[in-house]
């Protein structure tokens, strides 16, 4: 199939969607970085092009090759998280590694790999219906899981869990097992934060800290200037947003969010919500919920294993990081470092974000007639 036949055939909503929410993060972006010597806005422009050029390539080639690829690609990745452990940069963590005027974070590009390793593990089998057939799934999951926790990247690591459980139950994993697997990993996860050297302090004070807000009222007082200053910062821009946001006459969005911090990055969604308030967020919410049935929607009319299960683990891995970063923003969830996808800035991200579009372009203007473990493009 040609690549203008693709092209005809691709389902346009995606990307269109996608641009709209990249185009608001590039504006938002913009107005968090007001006044910085950085010119985030520029680069975050800059990668967004290279991110649509990148899924153009992607959508040229089957996607059936690119889940034949998938050991090579895991092992890639693989390598470049140990690569990181030794030759990583960055401020509050090694999680980059630089390629001439470029930084690129591996633990990003190793979401989707995840998702196309698995996808490829569980298309022609059916040995995760069994409680010990999910093992292997399991293992390919954790080892990716624990290099990048020791970056340290709480935030990343995590999403690679419902990437992992959306897959297994889009496989027909049952859910029994899957409860035994989800109760192991919580009770794990629980001992493993309390032995002093698996989370770094800062990420146990804001765990901790964002448990006890719930508790006693005077101690919550005391963390709003501690542990949960992120988040209390993040839901006072959020509140004085309003309904229809911050105007120039009251001192502006950077104003409003001036105390906000990492605020063009991980808090960049306090800064939309001040500027734009209710209305904005609600017309934010839409086209991130317009997004997610779209990319379901591709999801739902393929029978091809290894298409389906890309698009189910593609739509666990935006709506994860939808959710989380929101979450954390507004004060519901721990603040873990994720980013919202398309609005947050971050090269890495938007790449993979980008990529990740070009690879749901090929699997919707693509369904392959199978015959058995032969599969045959239209």
């Amino acid at each position: 199939m040609t690549l203008s036949e693709r092209l005809r055939r691709a389902p346009w909503s995606l990307p269109v969607l996608a641009a709209a929410l990249t185009a608001v993060g590039i504006a938002t972006i913009a107005t968090a970085a007001e006044g910085h010597r950085v010119p985030y806005a520029w680069l975050q422009t800059r990668w967004a092009a290279v991110g649509l050029a990148a899924a153009l390539l992607v959508l040229a080639a089957p996607y059936g090759r690119v889940v034949s690829w998938a050991p090579v690609l895991y092992v890639l990745g693989l390598a470049a998280l140990v690569l990181v452990l030794f030759k990583g940069t960055g401020q509050s963590a090694g999680r980059w590694i630089g390629i001439g005027s470029f930084r690129v974070q591996p633990s990003e590009f190793m979401k989707p790999i995840l998702v196309v390793m698995l996808a490829a593990t569980l298309r022609y089998s059916s040995e995760h219906r069994r409680l010990g057939g999910l093992v292997k799934p399991v293992a390919l999951t954790l080892v990716p899981f624990l290099l990048v926790m020791r970056q340290p990247d709480l935030g990343t690591a995590i999403l690679f869990v419902p990437i992992a459980f959306a897959l297994l139950f889009g496989a027909g994993a049952r859910l029994r097992h899957l409860a035994v697997l989800a109760t192991g990993g919580l009770v794990a996860a629980a001992l493993l934060a309390l032995v002093p050297g698996v989370l770094k302090d800062y990420q146990r004070d804001r765990i901790f800290g964002f448990l006890a807000q719930h508790g006693d009222a005077k101690e919550a007082k005391a963390l709003e200037r501690s542990q949960n200053h992120q988040s209390y910062q993040g839901r006072i821009a959020i509140g004085l947003g309003g309904v229809t946001g911050v105007g120039d006459d009251e001192g502006g969005p950077e104003e409003a969010s001036r105390d906000v911090p990492e605020r063009h990055s991980d808090f960049v969604f306090a800064v939309f919500a001040a500027k734009h308030g209710f209305l904005g967020v609600t017309l934010l919410f839409v086209l991130y919920a317009a997004f997610l049935g779209a990319l379901l929607s591709v999801a739902s009319r393929l029978r091809e294993p290894s298409g389906r299960f890309l698009a189910v683990g593609l739509f666990a891995m935006f709506a994860a990081q939808i959710v989380i970063n929101l979450g954390m923003v507004a004060g519901l969830l721990p603040v873990v470092g994720v980013p919202a996808p398309f609005l947050t800035y971050g090269g890495s991200s938007l790449l993979v974000s980008w990529l990740s579009i070009g690879l749901l372009l090929a699997v919707g203007s693509d369904p392959p007639v199978e015959f058995g473990r032969t599969t045959y493009a239209d």
